[in-house]
């Protein structure tokens, strides 16, 4: 029998239901096989959110076999010896509730969404794919064929391709720039020894994190985790982690489509780092509202764009702040000039934030970090991701009093120091409507390499 080992741990959390402040109770467990449990009780809940997070992705694979994390992902849902593909699937519909994986550039995820009553029941169908699924030859090959229509779909999504291009003109030389689901050679090369050697080497208990929120008795969930993993064993080898050096450039393809779609992105640090929530209120402030710098200058006042949105992407080794869009053909060099006017001038402080912008930013990222909470299922990958990234759950409260106690002079050191470097490696992506696309990559190839030489000469007054 496993043994447990527990941490019991309390935080300060604003409770939406009674709207008052609540103690969630935060409960860790470790298993002696290696694997940590760690749930929180939300009152007033009748649904319980399980994450399954395993610290195994596209980082362990090799060049020539990209995509077999995320086969595998599929894979382990084609059947066990207790239950076949149907069976999976219509036990969970049956429970009224939701199933469903992804994989992540740094690890791979199961989830599910049920009512409290059936808590175990989902465990113990986690538990059975994760230990004892036998990947039938026959159904193996028919789900890399489903992949492959996954990939060919991909191609049709303007923001899926430009995303993975940005990555690539970021780290051309590193793994995290790979498509997470490969490519059609690659998968359809992949066999089931491949799938089955990856599992056994990669998804071991000490690499595994299981995440609960709602309605759920820590006690009782950890002895549900033990009795449907008990069998798992082993240990996942060291790896380093090796942070990527930022390259950048421009890629313009031409795309069958009414409108320009384009993709700028800076790099930036990792998931942990220690200027997180200050890159989170400068994304926001920047492009991630109605009221934001890239929507007011766009869209309110000039008409150039339906949508731009900046977002913040962070992994375990580095990260980037994204900002992608749409708009007509004809201005698209004119649009990216402008985003990078705007970037520019945050970057150098030459456009400097006030204290209305930066209450209102405030205002906003610590709102949407409140909501995000609100909801079982964000509860559950918050707990799941901060026990992946930092080994314990950071209290919702100190992610609020880090944002409320942001200042100006943070913004513009961070912007100085972090930004303004990060622009010599800006990475620029395209997809447009147009047969000369030399020339407008020769364009948009001209203003970048401006830019980054007005940068180097900023950097050395």
């Amino acid at each position: 029998m496993v043994t447990r080992r527990s941490i019991d741990c309390v935080s300060e959390t604003h409770c939406p239901v009674h709207n008052m402040q609540a103690q969630i109770n935060c409960e860790k467990t470790t298993l002696d096989n290696g694997i940590t449990i760690v749930s929180e009780r939300v009152p007033s809940t009748q649904s319980v959110g399980l994450s399954l997070l395993v610290d195994a992705g596209p980082a362990d694979e090799s060049s020539d076999h990209s995509g077999l994390a995320h086969l595998c992902e599929h894979a382990l849902f084609l059947g066990t010896p207790l239950r076949d593909q149907k069976a999976l699937t219509r036990l969970i519909d049956t429970a009224g509730g939701q199933l469903g994986a992804f994989t992540a550039p740094d690890y791979t995820c199961f989830y599910a969404h049920v009512l409290q009553d059936y808590t175990s029941y989902a465990i113990d169908l986690l538990g059975d794919i994760l230990v004892a699924s036998s990947f039938p030859e026959d159904l193996l090959e028919r789900e890399r064929e489903v992949i492959v229509q996954e990939i060919r779909g991909y191609e049709d999504m303007p923001s899926a391709i430009l995303s993975q291009r940005i990555k690539t003109l970021l780290w051309p030389n590193h793994g995290i720039s790979r498509p997470v689901a490969g490519s059609v050679d690659s998968v359809r090369s992949l066999g089931r020894s491949d799938v089955v050697q990856f599992l056994s080497r990669h998804y071991t208990p000490d690499r595994i994190v299981v995440a609960a929120a709602g309605a759920v008795d820590h006690a009782s969930l950890a002895e549900q985790v033990e009795d449907a993993f008990w069998t798992l064993r082993g240990h996942g080898t060291a790896r380093e982690t090796e942070q990527p050096e930022p390259v950048g450039g421009i890629d313009v393809k031409e795309a069958n489509s009414g409108q320009a779609y384009f993709a700028l992105a800076i790099p930036t640090e990792s998931y942990t780092n220690d200027h997180r929530y200050r890159l989170h209120l400068i994304s926001a402030l920047l492009g991630g509202g109605l009221s934001s710098r890239l929507q007011v200058k766009l869209r309110d006042e000039l008409g150039l764009v339906y949508f731009v949105h900046t977002e913040l992407l962070a992994y375990r080794s580095t990260g980037c702040l994204l900002i992608e869009g749409s708009c007509s053909p004809s201005a698209l060099q004119h649009v990216i000039e402008l985003i990078l006017i705007e970037l520019t001038g945050l970057a150098w402080w030459a456009s400097p934030v006030d204290e209305e912008e930066l209450w209102k930013t405030v205002m906003q990222v610590r709102g949407q970090s409140q909501l995000a909470t609100d909801i079982v299922s964000n509860r559950v990958s918050r707990i799941a991701t901060q026990q992946f990234h930092f080994g314990h759950r950071v209290p919702d409260h100190e992610i609020l009093e880090s944002i409320d106690s942001l200042t100006i002079e943070d913004l513009q050191q961070t912007c100085l120091e972090k930004l303004a470097p990060a622009i010599n490696h800006v990475a620029i992506a395209a997809s447009t409507p147009t047969e000369n696309v030399e020339s407008v990559c020769n364009d948009l190839t001209a203003l970048r390499d401006c830019f980054v030489s007005i940068n180097n000469d900023s950097s050395t007054l």
